[in-house]
């Protein structure tokens, strides 16, 4: 994978990089590691599981679940 960097950021990360002791890559991974597992970054993965749940109630392969415990209570009043 290629990634361009502005200059001034490329500076940065050489300063940052230099200042720690690290090669660039080891530094460029460890801050995408920190960043991908910030908790905002999660609403994309909450997203698409939304999206996906969606979608199987639409074709019928999931449903709500509020239908789900009428339809269970129904079948079993004494619970």
């Amino acid at each position: 994978m290629t990634i361009t960097l502005r200059p001034e950021t490329e500076a940065r990360l050489h300063a940052v990089a230099q200042r720690e002791g690290q090669d660039m890559d080891t530094l460029v991974n460890q801050l995408l590691e920190e960043v991908l597992d910030l908790p905002g970054l999660s609403s994309i993965d909450d997203t698409e599981a939304l999206r996906e749940g969606l979608e199987a109630m639409e074709t019928g392969r999931e449903r709500p679940f509020d239908e789900f415990m009428a339809d269970h209570r129904a079948r079993n009043p004494g619970i």
